[in-house]
């Protein structure tokens, strides 16, 4: 199984995780045969750190930032293996990661298999409502058939696919965020089976502060939102609807004693109707 299957990351200004994530695919219990980095245009020491790596890795490196799906795509299109493991930069699995969904892929007949991935950071209070209203796993049973399998650590069997791209880039939502919903519901539409396994674990290395959460959060909501055209009052009814979940949040941290987190909810809040306002501004001539 080892020699057919190979592993590759998208990178963008990825200095602070990449080592971690790198390492913990290199300490596998199967290897794969290749793993592959696309360095999308990064202007950070992404570059220095790869170098380091020169002769355990294959990198490709982006002129000028591209997006994640037009980074998979290229990925995708120059491995061979029949499985195809894809890792974010910033997460890190753990040894038998590998083993496992190669093996419940196998086991469930599935063409894509996505495992389970917890915050690491946990003692910063933006992680923990990450890890709470953002989190990034189905939960602790497996599960057929989710409404879609993370983009942050899964593996494919290509052999069930055809020869085009499979990760649109077109707009800018794919080249941001987003393909693994899409990629999910294309594998859906063929009648492929996904499943998502609790039974191996990975983690999130991202270490957010209250801005760097709110646009996270922001994008989430923007594009959830489907990529709808905005004018003031549409801008207004959003920033009010986020006030409500703010109240509603709040009231549900403290009950459950978790005080820190409604510090948290208002920043965002701030941060986030600031974004909202920027993004009508810079966009209202394209109404």
């Amino acid at each position: 199984m080892s020699s057919n299957f190979s592993i590759y990351i998208p990178a963008y200004n990825a200095e602070r995780t990449l080592k971690l994530c790198i390492n913990s695919i290199l300490s596998q219990t199967i290897k794969p045969e290749v793993i592959l980095v696309i360095n999308d245009g990064s202007t950070d020491n992404t570059y220095k750190i790869l170098e380091d790596y020169r002769d355990k890795i294959i990198t490709i490196h982006n002129k000028k930032n591209m997006g994640v799906s037009h980074s998979m795509n290229i990925a995708t299109s120059y491995l061979k293996t029949r499985y195809i493991g894809k890792i974010d930069a910033d997460v890190e699995l753990m040894p038998d990661w590998t083993e496992i969904l190669l093996k419940t892929m196998d086991e469930q007949n599935a063409t894509l298999v996505g495992g389970k991935m917890y915050e690491k950071y946990l003692n910063n209070p933006f992680n923990l409502w990450r890890s709470i209203r953002l989190k990034q796993n189905w939960g602790e049973e497996n599960l057929s058939d989710p409404k879609f399998i993370f983009g942050c650590n899964n593996i494919f069997d290509s052999s069930k696919l055809g020869k085009e791209k499979k990760y649109r880039d077109d707009l800018e939502y794919f080249k941001t965020n987003g393909e693994d919903i899409e990629f999910s519901n294309y594998l859906k539409k063929k009648n492929q089976n996904i499943f998502y396994c609790s039974d191996t674990t990975c983690y999130h290395l991202q270490d957010d502060d209250a801005l760097s959460l709110a646009k996270r959060y922001w994008r989430y909501i923007h594009y959830g939102d489907g990529l709808k055209k905005r004018n003031l009052f549409k801008t207004i009814k959003n920033i009010f609807r986020q006030f409500k979940r703010v109240l509603k949040w709040s009231f549900a941290d403290i009950a459950q004693k978790r005080i820190q987190l409604v510090k948290v909810n208002f920043l965002l809040f701030y941060y986030f109707s600031i974004l909202d306002y920027k993004f009508y501004i810079k966009n209202k001539n394209d109404i």
